[in-house]
């Protein structure tokens, strides 16, 4: 410490706590109390302006304001260490989760003087500060909550194929509805395409797979800043550079936890479009299954088999469903729209369109008809479907649908139809 004092920032919901806890640094020539706050808000504001080698939080904030302020402080400012404050009988989940957050050690309130010095140049000092018995306490407390039996990993499981059973039938509905529609507005029907119901519902699949897929890693991107920004501290030069930057007003505005969860986002979503785009197959065999199975490993409390990149702590079986959900909904009312909106968009070299021709299945493939009896001209048309007797097609030039029977044709696959001048 080079004979500097510990600038410490005490935070407490309670004046009279505060007081006491003024008193047993006044005696202190290494620790100096910079400031003092009451509530999250004004410990943030203080955190900004005065920039604090230590914050000692009262754990016992109203609901759990005290976790988030950690959370603040660590992601905005990781060079200000943190101590936790808490009753004599410590609440063993607030602890637990004040050092997921990054305070690195508690101490109980009625402390004295010498143990909370020692605790505060010690946490300085970036080491953690745990008292034997306490912290027993609190492993023991939190034991039982943590063992999660085999029973419970099936109610998990079971919640969450309830939430997605349904969710599938519902999108094979909506499915079902749109390729009515979609062919409707031209004059076919579903029926005389030949659309077999098994090939609907490996659409639905497939869709389900590239949401997982391109979604499913944003639930990571926490996790990922929050251990980004454990470990720039252990990069001495990166960590100083940092700092220089968070010195200015700007600076502390482009390097803090939301720059970098909103740049996170950002990236992993240009990356799984691009890939949804360029090769949809990985998407579909690689990204969406593996991201799923390392959701469901979450879910089920299977984590530990993961490595740590990929955990996600504290993650509620509805949350995941909920945000899956969410990005779904948003999904099929892009479709939708498109679909009862803009309805098919058929041109000479086949089917056009931004979602539903890719995620959908539509095809419109330009073909070259020649009747075998050469009664008819040989007709350039888009090839929509049929079955065994029938050929369902368009003619892009005429705008008419047209079923020709299979017998009496003969079929030549073109790159585009093309239309003669009248």
């Amino acid at each position: 410490m080079n004979g500097e004092k510990i600038r410490t920032l005490v935070v407490f919901a309670n004046p009279q706590q505060t007081e006491t806890m003024l008193k047993r640094t006044s005696e202190n020539q290494g620790i100096e109390v910079v400031g003092v706050a009451y509530n999250r808000n004004a410990a943030i504001a203080q955190v900004e302006k005065l920039q604090p080698d230590v914050l000692v939080v009262d754990l016992m904030l109203p609901g759990y304001r005290s976790i988030d302020l950690v959370r603040r402080v660590i992601s905005s400012h990781p060079q200000t260490r943190i101590l936790s404050a808490v009753p004599a009988d410590p609440p063993h989940d607030r602890i637990m989760l004040a050092a997921e957050a990054g305070a690195l050690g508690f101490i109980c309130e009625d402390v004295d003087a010498a143990e909370f010095t020692a605790a505060v140049q010690q946490v300085h000092r970036g080491e953690p500060w745990l008292p034997l018995q306490q912290t027993y306490d609190v492993l023991r407390d939190g034991a039982g909550e943590l063992a999660v039996s085999a029973q419970e990993r099936r109610s998990k499981l079971t919640e969450i194929l309830l939430g997605i059973i349904p969710m599938t039938g519902l999108i094979a509905a909506i499915n079902l509805f749109l390729y009515r529609h979609y062919w409707g507005a031209i004059g076919v029907r579903v029926v005389d395409l030949g659309i077999d119901p098994t090939n609907r519902m490996i659409d639905v699949l497939v869709v389900l797979l590239i949401i997982i897929g391109v979604a499913g890693p944003l639930l990571f991107v926490r996790p990922w800043v929050l251990a980004m920004q454990k470990w720039i501290p252990s990069q001495p030069r990166l960590a100083k550079v940092i700092h220089k930057i968070r010195r200015h007003r700007l600076g502390r505005l482009l390097v803090n936890y939301w720059t970098a969860w909103a740049l996170g986002i950002l990236v992993i979503l240009s990356i799984m479009l691009f890939l949804t785009r360029v090769i949809p197959l990985i998407m579909v065999l690689v990204v969406g299954p593996f991201v799923a199975i390392v959701l469901l490993a979450n879910v089920l409390d299977f984590d530990d088999t993961l490595p740590e990149f990929l955990h996600l702590p504290h993650l509620d079986n509805w949350r995941v469903l909920g945000f899956l959900g969410i990005i779904l909904l948003a999904f099929m009312i892009t479709l939708g729209a498109e679909v009862l909106i803009r309805g098919p968009d058929l041109r000479p070299d086949g089917l056009h369109g931004f979602l539903a021709p890719k995620v959908l299945g539509f095809r419109a493939i330009p073909i070259m008809l020649y009747d075998i009896e050469e009664v008819h001209e040989p007709l350039g048309a888009l090839y929509l479907g049929g079955n065994a007797d029938l050929y369902v097609l368009y003619d892009p030039c005429a705008e008419t649908v047209r079923l020709i029977p299979v017998s009496l044709s003969r079929v030549e696959l073109v790159d585009k139809v093309n239309c003669r001048s009248p």
